[in-house]
């Protein structure tokens, strides 16, 4: 079972409000700087909200308003352990500098 569909994300900048906001609804995401590199890899329960609080706390706002977010939707079907482990596979992979940890350590499912 795949956690996401294949493909290519969808990309938003909320500085000049390029490309598509994304959904209240479970997935990874990605933040990009200007020359094109990830800085940043999570997974949320919910992708609108959590780029609200990227925006509030900095990542996405001020000397980094032309970073880009990147996101994926999450399969229907996958869950919260799943999407941890990918999220875990793409900081290894990418080395995102502004991710301090390996990812994974949310909250267990159900709380």
């Amino acid at each position: 079972m795949g956690t996401y569909k294949p493909g290519r994300p969808v990309k938003y900048t909320p500085a000049t409000g390029a490309g598509t906001p994304p959904p209240p609804k479970p997935g990874e995401y990605r933040i990009r700087n200007a020359a094109g590199t990830i800085t940043y890899i999570g997974e949320t329960n919910n992708l609108s909200r959590r780029t609200s609080e990227h925006i509030r706390g900095g990542k996405l706002s001020g000397e980094h308003s032309m970073n880009t977010l990147e996101y994926k939707v999450a399969d229907g079907r996958s869950t919260s352990y799943t999407r941890r482990m990918h999220e875990q596979t793409k900081i290894s992979q990418h080395h995102p500098t502004l991710n301090k940890s390996v990812g994974g350590e949310g909250r267990p499912a159900g709380r």
